[in-house]
């Protein structure tokens, strides 16, 4: 069974990866799949982005959405939100040593700064992984886009 279901008093998520080949691998959580692979300098093929890489991107969409939704719910209009991740590797102990989250958007820094804090106690993803890393919250302002209120 994969996706979200209750036990003991929370809910448990679950997902599932089924090796196809090589260093091939099929995620799944609820009716979605999604293929893993590892680069060619990893010995794989490139048919999927690797492990690491949708670790990375769970944390920016996840963070992503938590902006979202604490400026939704301040009734702040939001045209753009992008959030960039970058994981620096330390290829002996096999983690990231640090990660870093840039927040751009046409929202001014001001209200990015204001909803930045707020977000981050709804994000699961960078409230899990937080306790083990530290996670750097960086507003990169947006340049190519007309300044929004």
């Amino acid at each position: 069974m994969t996706g979200p279901h209750k036990r003991g008093g929370g809910e448990i998520m679950e997902v599932q990866a089924v090796w196809k080949k090589n260093y091939q691998v099929e995620v799944k959580a609820r009716q979605f799949r999604v293929p893993i692979d590892e680069a060619p300098e990893f010995h794989g093929e490139d048919t999927g982005m690797m492990p690491t890489e949708l670790f990375l991107c769970s944390l920016a969409s996840c963070f992503c959405l938590a902006l979202v939704f604490i400026a939704r719910k301040k009734r702040i209009e939001v045209k753009d939100m992008i959030v960039n991740v970058k994981g620096k590797k330390d290829l002996k102990n096999f983690i990231f040593s640090s990660l870093i989250v840039k927040v751009e958007s046409s929202l001014s820094p001001d209200t990015l700064g204001e909803i930045i804090p707020l977000a981050k106690r709804y994000c699961f993803v960078s409230n899990t992984v937080s306790k083990s890393c530290p996670i750097e919250y960086v507003i990169q302002p947006r340049t190519d886009i007309n300044e929004q209120e």
